[in-house]
C-alpha cells in the first residue's frame, strides 16, 4: 500500500527557516511542500514574512528520510520542538480526535434513535 501523497511534517515560525529545511532536504531527494497559515502567504508576499508560521509536508515515501535528516540538524518547530515531540504531539492529538469522531456518532446515533421514538410514540 502506498503512503499518502503529504505526510505533515512539522510548522516552522519563519519562511526562511523553511527554505533551509527545503534546501536540506532537496538534497536528499526530497520533495517539500509549504503551506502557510490563515493569511500567510499573501503577508509573505507583502511583508516579506508571515505571523502565522509554514506548515511543512513531505510525501509519506519521504517521511522517514525527511525526520532523520531534521534530527540531525536539530531543527525545532514553532514552538521549539525537535521533530521526535512533534511527531508525539500529532500521534496525540490525532487519537483525540479519533475518539470525538467516535463519540460524535455515538451522540447521532442515539438523537437519531430517540427521534425514532418520538415520532413512533405521537403516532401510535
Amino acid at each position: 500500500m502506498k503512503n499518502p501523497k503529504e505526510v505533515y511534517l512539522m510548522t516552522v515560525g519563519e519562511d526562511m527557516k523553511a527554505e533551509i529545511i527545503e534546501d536540506e532536504l532537496k538534497k536528499e531527494g526530497v520533495p517539500l511542500v509549504k503551506k502557510y497559515r490563515g493569511g500567510g502567504d499573501y503577508l509573505n508576499i507583502y511583508m516579506g514574512k508571515s505571523m502565522y508560521g509554514v506548515d511543512l509536508y513531505v510525501s509519506g515515501d519521504h517521511y522517514e528520510i525527511a525526520r532523520e535528516i531534521l534530527l540531525d540538524l536539530e531543527i525545532t518547530d514553532i514552538e521549539g520542538k525537535l521533530i521526535t515531540e512533534v511527531d508525539q504531539n500529532f500521534q496525540r492529538n490525532n487519537k483525540n480526535n479519533n475518539k470525538a469522531q467516535i463519540k460524535m456518532i455515538k451522540i447521532g446515533i442515539f438523537l437519531v434513535f430517540l427521534l425514532w421514538l418520538i415520532l413512533w410514540r405521537i403516532n401510535a
